[in-house]
């Protein structure tokens, strides 16, 4: 009996050291918790390569174009002229001293100017020069150009012309003189048949110079209609398929070559019948090489290629 007591005293002491708290300090620590899990693989995509801007698109260029334009007002009386003073009709000139012969103008109501109104002078259908000082001496080598003057008949021709390059074709307002070098002989052309006058367009065009040209020319002895004599201008080169054509059927209608591109272009005027067969004479087909450069600088010299004043390019 006294046995029990004592087992159930030490259960009692037990069960009231575990409620006060009582531990031992020899007791094992517990386990460490388990490791939490690896985490779930996530599939990833590599986010798209930035797109790179691609260039823009380079507008087509706009279609070259050949189109009638106004012509300027006709300059009113007393109407400019030019004649050649010297030489003189039928002048002989010694070879030797025809690179040297100076060309004399008289010019009578029109202004001239550097960079303004002034003078075509024009040697045997080649690319004329525009005289703005009348007085100026000018020489026939600087009119032939490369070309030596060889024996024979020669012809000069002068006319007004407006700042624009836009020939005057009033009454009286040209002249042609015939002359030789070195001896006379047979006539390079007959000045009482049909005769075309090539102009413009001449030469190399930059900058803004390059824009809106003019395509201009003088006729004698002939008369222009839709059933008559015309004058076919034709057009070759960069932007061009084939050729840009004009029939001419009124004489004083200047023409305009717009949007031409950089590069040569081949300019031709024929003067033809009413079947479109040409009408005979050596200066009535005439064709001309020019160059355009829409990034160069415009030439310093005022006038040498001037726009025509007051022409805008036609609407499109």
């Amino acid at each position: 009996m006294r046995r029990i007591s004592l087992v159930t005293g030490l259960v009692i002491l037990s069960a009231a050291l575990f409620a006060c708290g009582g531990e031992s300090d020899n007791l094992p620590p517990p386990p460490p918790p388990p490791p939490p899990p690896p985490p779930a693989a996530v599939a990833t995509t590599p986010p798209p390569a930035a797109a790179q801007d691609a260039p823009p698109e380079k507008a087509p260029a706009p279609a070259v174009t050949l189109s009638a334009g106004a012509a300027s007002p006709d300059p009113t009386a007393p109407l400019p002229t030019a004649h050649v003073t010297a030489p003189t009709k039928g002048q002989v000139i010694p070879a030797d001293k025809a690179g040297d012969f100076v060309v004399k103008l008289d010019v009578k109501n029109w202004q001239t100017a550097t960079g303004s109104s002034h003078v075509h002078l024009i040697l045997d259908s080649r690319p004329y020069r525009a005289v703005f000082d009348p007085k100026a001496p000018v020489k026939l080598s600087e009119i032939a150009g490369a070309e030596a003057l060889t024996e024979g008949s020669h012809v000069l021709v002068a006319f007004p012309s407006r700042a624009n390059h836009e020939s005057v074709k009033t009454k009286g307002a040209i002249s042609v003189t015939e002359f030789y070098v070195g001896k006379k002989g047979p006539s390079s052309v007959d000045l009482k048949k049909p005769f075309l006058i090539y102009s413009r367009p001449k030469g190399e065009y930059k900058g803004d110079m390059a824009n809106h040209l003019l395509v201009d020319f003088q006729l004698l002895n002939d008369t222009l209609a839709d059933d008559k004599d015309h004058v076919n201008i034709a057009v070759s080169g960069p932007g061009i398929e084939g050729s840009l054509t004009a029939k001419v059927t009124k004489f004083g209608t200047p023409y305009y070559l717009d949007n031409l591109q950089n590069g040569s272009y081949t300019v031709k005027l024929d003067l033809v019948d009413k079947n479109d067969a040409p009408v005979a004479g050596p200066w009535n087909s005439v064709s001309r090489d020019i160059k355009i450069d829409h990034e160069a600088q415009a030439d310093a010299m005022p006038g040498m290629n001037m726009q025509p004043a007051g022409s805008a390019p036609p609407k499109k």
